[in-house]
């Protein structure tokens, strides 16, 4: 059965405030975010910027982790466009539910190692597993999806080493993405 993700925040911790600090970055976002259509070259500009910008802004000041669930932390939302971006600090274990987002999804893995599980669809609301990664950071992904859903990349990410960062941008707000319980074999 599929439900909605007004209930995505049930496996986090309260979200922090946001973040103090970060307007540049999340200003320069949003000029790349909006100055173009969702597309794989926007993908590829978004995670053009963020890697570069990652690679010389380490998350590490971001440590307010939880032994129960990954921490999230707005850097930036754009309450006009929607588009946001969250850094995400995990402990070994944490993971999401599996669950999906808006038009557009870019995660990037700033520290540690983290195993990616992709599904698909399976009917009646259910879900099967497709793909799984493990992947080491730095390393990042997209997804494009359609427009005003909420069903674009159906996933679960999991912290599978001591500790680990992660910055997301999203299209819209990504706790209104769908939730999936059933997952068939």
């Amino acid at each position: 059965m599929k439900r909605h993700a007004a209930t995505l925040a049930g496996n986090l911790q309260e979200p922090s405030a946001t973040t103090g600090g970060y307007e540049a970055f999340f200003t320069r976002l949003l000029g790349i975010a909006t100055a173009e259509q969702p597309g794989d070259e926007l993908g590829r500009k978004i995670q053009a910027y963020v890697l570069n910008w990652l690679a010389e802004h380490p998350l590490t000041p971001f440590g307010d982790y939880s032994d129960t669930a990954y921490r999230r932390t707005y850097l930036g939302r754009c309450p006009e466009t929607g588009w946001e971006a969250i850094v995400m600090s995990w402990k070994a274990g944490n993971r999401t539910s599996i669950h999906a987002h808006p038009q557009f999804a870019g995660y990037h893995f700033a520290d540690g190692r983290f195993r990616l599980e992709i599904f698909e669809p399976a009917g009646n609301g259910a879900v099967r597993l497709k793909e799984t990664l493990d992947v080491e950071a730095p390393c990042a992904f997209f997804a494009i999806g359609a427009p005003g859903r909420f069903d674009n990349h159906i996933h679960r990410i999991t912290c599978i080493s001591g500790t680990g960062h992660s910055l997301h941008v999203y299209s819209d707000d990504a706790l209104r993405g769908e939730v999936y319980e059933t997952v068939c074999g």
